[in-house]
């Protein structure tokens, strides 16, 4: 009599860690994906810093490039017989 109580007692048991397996692999999976988002958002924010970084280094170096191009455009729109302003004059 006690084995059949034990057995029984082991069933439930079974059933009761068979649950809490599908429990636990349930609440693994979602803390994979917020785990995934969070270093989805880091990995982003690291890119950012990286860009702006390069930016703020590099600011005199893109500033003569820009001024560059606006200074060729100018030239190149004068030289064709414009003027450098975009539009004439209307009274």
């Amino acid at each position: 009599m006690s084995s059949l109580l034990a057995s029984i007692e082991n069933l439930f048991a079974s059933i009761f860690d068979i649950i809490k397996s599908f429990l636990n692999a349930i609440l693994s999976a979602f803390g994979s994906v917020f785990a995934m988002a969070r270093g989805l958002l880091a990995g982003i924010f690291d890119l950012m810093s990286g860009l702006v970084g390069f930016v703020l280094g590099n600011i005199v170096i893109i500033g003569v490039l820009i001024a560059a191009f606006v200074g060729f455009s100018a030239y190149r729109q004068k030289s064709q017989g414009g003027g450098i302003t975009s539009g004439k004059k209307r009274s």
